[in-house]
Formats: C-alpha cells, sequence, structure tokens
C-alpha cells in the first residue's frame, strides 16, 4: 500500500514538474517562432505620384537578370474588368458603343501583360473579366496625386538586387505622332527602378526607360522616347524603399 502512495505521489509531482516546465519553455518556443516570421517578413513601399487621373497603371518585379517574379500593382480595369481581353479587333468600337462592345484595349500596359507569360487565348496576355487576378494586388484607378501600395511578398525573396517596373497610359492621350484611334494614342511609358533586398532599408527612385509598343503588339521596351509628349508626364516620380 505504501508502495502505491509513494508511486501515486511521484506520478503526480512529474506531472507537476512537465507542467511547470511546459509553463515556462512554450513561450520560449513562441517567440522563437514570431521572431522567425517578423525576421521573414518583407516590404515593398511603392509612391506613384500621379499628374493626371484615370490612367492603367502596372507594376511588377523581376530579378536582376529581368526574368518576371510577379504582379505588384494593376488597376482594376485591367486586372478585373478584362480592358484589355474583351474580344473584337484592336481598340475597335466606338464613343457611342456599350463598354463590352468595344475592343480588346492591347495597348494598355503591354510590356507587363506579356512579362507575365500567361496566354489567355488567342495571343492575348491580358487578363479577362471572367478569369480576373486577385483583389489584394489591384484597386480602382487612381485619382492625380500621390498614390501609395506596400506589396508583402507571398514567397520570401531572396537577398540581392532586384528591378521594378511601373508601366503607364491613358486613353485619348493622342498627339500628332500618335493618333491611331478614337481611344488609342501613345504608347504606354515604362518607369525602371532596382532595389537591393537584404537585411537592410533601401530606398530607390525609378526613370523613363522607354515606351511598350504603340498597338500592344509584343512586350518589347522601346528605348525612342522622342514621339512622346503628354505620355511621359501622366506619372511625375515613383520611388520605392524596402525594409526587412
Amino acid at each position: 500500500m505504501n508502495k502505491l502512495l509513494r508511486l501515486a505521489n511521484f506520478t503526480k509531482m512529474g506531472v507537476f514538474y512537465t507542467s511547470l516546465a511546459a509553463f515556462f519553455v512554450l513561450p520560449l518556443l513562441s517567440a522563437s517562432v514570431f521572431a522567425e516570421e517578423k525576421e521573414a517578413a518583407q516590404t515593398f513601399s511603392f509612391k506613384i505620384l500621379v499628374s493626371r487621373g484615370n490612367c492603367q497603371i502596372a507594376t511588377w518585379i523581376t530579378d536582376d537578370q529581368g526574368t518576371f517574379i510577379e504582379t505588384v500593382y494593376v488597376t482594376r480595369k485591367t486586372a478585373k474588368k478584362g480592358l484589355g481581353n474583351k474580344g473584337g479587333s484592336l481598340d475597335d468600337g466606338s464613343l457611342e458603343a456599350k463598354y463590352s462592345e468595344q475592343g480588346s484595349r492591347l495597348s494598355t500596359v503591354p510590356v507587363w501583360a506579356y512579362s507575365r507569360g500567361i496566354d489567355y487565348g488567342n495571343g492575348n496576355f491580358y487578363p479577362t473579366g471572367v478569369q480576373p487576378l486577385p483583389d489584394a494586388i489591384s484597386s480602382a484607378t487612381p485619382k492625380a496625386g500621390e498614390f501609395k501600395w506596400n506589396w508583402n511578398p507571398i514567397n520570401i525573396l531572396k537577398h540581392g538586387r532586384y528591378f521594378y517596373y511601373v508601366e503607364v497610359n491613358k486613353a485619348f492621350d493622342q498627339n500628332e505622332h500618335n493618333d491611331y484611334s478614337w481611344v488609342r494614342g501613345q504608347p504606354s511609358v515604362v518607369w525602371q527602378g532596382s532595389i537591393l533586398v537584404g537585411d537592410k532599408i533601401d530606398n530607390s527612385e525609378a526613370k523613363i526607360i522607354g515606351h511598350g509598343h504603340a498597338a500592344g503588339e509584343d512586350g518589347q521596351i522601346n528605348p525612342d522616347i522622342t514621339t512622346l509628349t503628354t505620355s511621359l508626364n501622366l506619372i511625375d516620380k515613383v520611388t520605392v524603399s524596402f525594409k526587412p
């Protein structure tokens, strides 16, 4: 009987010490997990000074070799409402035609569209209204003023240098060199900057490096901007900061 009592008491003490150890150890484990998660978090803060409202904008990031990594931001009409992939001929339709009856605006942000490399059919690389992009990377068309957008990569980026791009276009923005249709005018303008991803904060400012194809036939960047006028002023400034 005494042996049984001693065994019961020993068992109770074991449970007590086990619980006591768990009381002190579990918070330490939790703190370690949270610390790892905190260290793994990455934030890219984009600030785009938009001088003219109602522009279509796409932003994405590549590695230092130019390989597409992920879309950062796209205006809602292009990302979710199928502005670039509505069917019909290039910029077909008229001002009086319904939005759904107007043709695909292939010249909206073609460099971004082709960079993604996702063909939605018939060689069109823009998302459709029935195959939209996620809400997390889209918003209503920015108004004139400072537009801010924070991006947290789903997959943590390895340390190194990356390129980011901002492509902008505005309908009805014709000039003497670019007057193609009732809706399509000057081609999209592409801004580029580089940012260093590492253990420290890094800041960067982008600059214009060229324009997209006037008809959206490919995703090449043409560095000759001599035929562009007002489209060069759709955006005044692009800055990006990285925070580990």
